[in-house]
């Protein structure tokens, strides 16, 4: 059962949600204008975290760690208990802790812990995806099957498996664009985030009036 006052903070982690996702489609939207330096089809956003605008794309990969800890507690809230995931949870925290280095690690360019700063920027990078992905098809596929949550129908687990998908065609077939690719897999995780607060949102509208059970 999710009551008033826990249903009240799964909202407003819901808003800030939507909140920060617009803003990093926005900022990472525009940087791919901005930068004329750069060719979006074929370097990946990372190229963005430095260099005119980078600090914008920083910031909002900053943001996005706060938010997906934020989802990692209210998704398990929302859910039913019966269908609750600790692992997914798990996941998204991961996710969200391993993203700021994503962002950070750019700031040791051209000093005597490059090398070091770019195995960590490509293993934390690794990271956010990997979990994000069975994050994602793993908690879809939970609210698939929730009482409360199947309303919001397959689209969840449908951007969870062409994210999965984007993510190992990344991976395995290096003859694709690896900017288009990567962008690709970013907008389909920006679109789940998206959704899934959307559903969030559906299920706690009326918990101030009474408990969800």
């Amino acid at each position: 059962m999710l009551m008033n006052h826990p249903a009240q903070t799964v909202r407003s982690i819901a808003w800030l949600q939507v909140l920060a996702v617009i803003a990093f489609a926005l900022v990472c939207g525009a940087a791919q204008f901005i930068r004329y330096d750069l060719d979006p089809i074929a370097i990946p956003l990372s190229a963005y975290l430095d260099g005119p605008g980078g600090v914008y794309v920083r910031s909002v990969y900053y943001l996005m760690t706060p938010v997906l800890i934020g989802f990692a507690w209210a998704g398990y809230q929302v859910t039913s208990i019966e269908k609750r995931s600790a692992l997914a949870a798990v996941l998204f925290v991961v996710a969200g802790v391993s993203l700021s280095p994503v962002a950070a690690t750019v700031s040791f360019a051209g000093t005597p812990h490059e090398n070091l700063a770019r195995l960590i920027h490509g293993l934390a990078a690794q990271t956010t995806f990997l979990c994000l992905s069975f994050g994602m098809l793993l908690l879809s596929a939970r609210w698939r099957r929730d009482p409360r949550l199947h309303q919001g129908g397959p689209l969840g687990v449908v951007l969870a498996w062409l994210a999965t998908a984007a993510l190992w065609l990344q991976i395995l077939d290096h003859r694709l664009p690896r900017g288009l690719v990567q962008k690709l897999l970013i907008v389909l995780i920006l679109l789940w985030l998206g959704w899934a607060a959307c559903q969030m949102l559906r299920v706690t509208s009326t918990a101030s009036r009474a408990s969800i059970k």
